[in-house]
């Protein structure tokens, strides 16, 4: 017979699920609202991200409405069409930062990624040159 954890580790057994409240902080319709937050931040359609993303833009609209839940694999999938990764979004919200940002300026950021560090290097002296005006 196999015992529980609780029972071998002296452990207490949440009786009511609120307990894990970090677990809530991302269920139902607040996955989907900053599916659609970051994707309106970003200038993107359900219809383009769903394409980049590779889901169905009818799945994509019940995630944003919150009538389904994402798996981790669509999400991830999701997230890298917009550019930043899972921890990237989780951590959405907790500070003004990144989301805080312009959509032109997040668009910016994005075409960053595709640099190569010699054209990084260029890119900063010119903005320091900018500066300097």
């Amino acid at each position: 017979m196999r015992k529980s954890i609780y029972n071998d580790r002296n452990l207490t057994k949440p009786k009511d699920k609120a307990v894990f409240s970090h677990k809530k902080e991302f269920t139902g319709g607040k996955i989907g609202k900053n599916i659609k937050k970051i994707r309106t931040q970003k200038g993107l359609s359900q219809q383009q991200l769903a394409q980049k993303s590779g889901i169905s833009q009818s799945f994509l609209s019940d995630l944003e409405n919150g009538k389904k839940s994402p798996t981790v694999d669509s999400l991830n999938k999701i997230c890298r069409s917009l550019g930043i990764s899972l921890a990237e979004f989780f951590s959405r919200g907790k500070t003004q930062g990144f989301a805080a940002l312009p959509a032109e300026i997040i668009n910016l950021v994005d075409d960053l990624r595709e640099l190569s560090p010699g054209q990084i290097q260029h890119l900063r002296s010119f903005i320091r040159s900018l500066n300097n005006q």
